[in-house]
């Protein structure tokens, strides 16, 4: 029971903004073989971020196990089935970043196509991911194709037009590209992909002041394993330009 007690208390800090405290009950609810299947869950997407992939995904396989023992049960209410059914979405898409992290591409994409199979409806973020890892294997057409989805679901997911810049780019089209790029951070001040590759395009067109101020933006934001581009590639950048 302390185990549960502690994911608990740990979900609250985490919810609250403070980590430390919330990886320190989720540490101690793990130690205490723990069945809160969100603690274990929340917990692997901490771990997700701060670059611990492999401890990360046995606890997603772990929440994985749980939860679908759980949602094999009859007598549950329906919020505990809404929130079931909802982890059966989001822990493969977890599972399948973390391949990605792990440079399994096969993998991540088998585990998302095998999400969209199951489900009449995935949300914008997993079609989203599962576009760029196409943009990964160097499928543009495909990784053009699934993204639009996500845009058809909610234009206003900005990660989606990154996702589209990002394509575009790859292919040396750097006027659409940057058009998409313009879109997501317009929809998100704080898309640090984006930025990033807006202050590449603004230095390949000898705009320097332009992709200092790109670059310079991007370093403010929360910059996690899970974005595309790293901090010290970010200052390394601004280090060049100043």
């Amino acid at each position: 029971m302390k185990g549960y007690i502690y994911g608990f208390l740990g979900n609250s800090y985490l919810v609250k903004g403070d980590r430390e405290r919330a990886i320190i009950c989720f540490e101690k609810s793990i130690e205490r073989n723990t069945k809160n299947i969100l603690a274990i869950y929340n917990y692997g997407l901490v771990l997700l971020q701060d670059g611990d992939f492999n401890r990360a995904l046995d606890l997603f396989f772990k929440s994985k196990q749980l939860n679908d023992k759980k949602a094999s049960k009859k007598s549950l209410t329906p919020t505990a089935l809404n929130r079931t059914v909802l982890l059966q979405k989001n822990i493969p898409l977890a599972i399948a970043s973390t391949y990605w992290r792990l440079n399994d591409m096969d993998k991540a994409i088998a585990t998302l196509e095998d999400l969209r199979k199951k489900y009449d409806y995935v949300s914008p973020n997993t079609l989203t991911t599962l576009g760029y890892f196409y943009l990964l294997v160097k499928d543009y057409e495909k990784a053009k194709e699934i993204s639009q989805l996500a845009i058809d679901d909610d234009e206003n997911f900005a990660s989606a037009w990154d996702n589209l810049g990002q394509i575009y780019l790859e292919q040396n089209d750097l006027k659409t590209a940057k058009e998409k790029f313009l879109k997501s951070i317009e929809l998100n001040p704080k898309s640090v992909d984006s930025l990033y590759h807006l202050g590449n395009i603004e230095e390949q067109q000898n705009n320097k002041t332009k992709a200092l101020e790109y670059f310079k933006r991007a370093l403010d934001c929360n910059i996690t394993s899970l974005n595309t581009v790293s901090r010290e590639t970010i200052e390394q950048k601004v280090k060049n330009l100043s």
